[in-house]
C-alpha cells in the first residue's frame, strides 16, 4: 500500500447496514499528511467515532480509532490477495481479548463494502458487522464539529 491508498475513501458516505444506516466524512488533514475519518450511526442506536490514519515510509499505513464509548484502537494497514483493504490490531484487544480488523473491498468510485470482523487466532475471521458505503452526491447534510448530524440523510 503506498501513500495514496486510502483516496478511495476520501469524500462524504451514506452508510447503510442491515438494521441502521449512518454517514461518514473522510478528509485528508494537516498538509494532507491524515486522513481523518468522522463516522456517525444515526437512528435508534446512535453511536459516534473518528479514526485518523497515517502513512510512514518504513511501517506503511498506522491508524488510531476512538469513540464516544471510549474505545481506543491501534489497526496496522495492508491489502489481502483480492486487492482489498484492511486494518488490523496487531494483537487481541479489549475484554474479550481477539483481534480485530476492518476491511474494505468491492472498491469503486461510487462505493465499497465495509466489514468489522474478529478472530482469536487472527486467521478464522468472523463477521461482526456489515456496511455498504454509497458517495454522497448532494453534499448530504454536514457534520458538526461535535460530529453530529443536524438532519437525517433522506430515505
Amino acid at each position: 500500500m503506498d501513500e495514496r491508498a486510502l483516496d478511495f475513501w476520501l469524500g462524504d458516505w451514506d452508510c447503510r447496514w442491515h438494521d441502521g444506516h449512518g454517514v461518514n466524512s473522510v478528509t485528508r488533514e494537516l498538509d494532507d499528511a491524515v486522513v481523518v475519518e468522522r463516522f456517525e450511526a444515526l437512528g435508534d442506536e446512535p453511536f459516534r467515532g473518528m479514526s485518523v490514519s497515517v502513512y510512514d515510509e518504513s511501517a506503511g499505513w498506522r491508524q488510531t480509532w476512538v469513540d464516544a464509548n471510549g474505545s481506543y484502537w491501534h489497526l496496522e494497514g495492508s491489502t489481502l490477495d483480492d486487492g482489498s483493504v484492511v486494518f488490523a490490531t496487531p494483537g487481541p484487544v479489549d475484554a474479550d481479548r481477539a483481534f480485530k480488523r476492518m476491511v474494505f473491498s468491492g472498491i469503486d468510485h461510487d462505493g465499497f463494502d465495509w466489514r468489522w470482523e474478529s478472530s482469536t487466532d487472527a486467521e478464522r475471521w468472523h463477521e461482526r458487522w456489515a456496511i455498504r458505503y454509497s458517495r454522497r452526491t448532494d453534499g448530504g447534510p454536514p457534520l458538526t464539529s461535535a460530529g453530529s448530524s443536524p438532519t437525517s440523510p433522506p430515505g
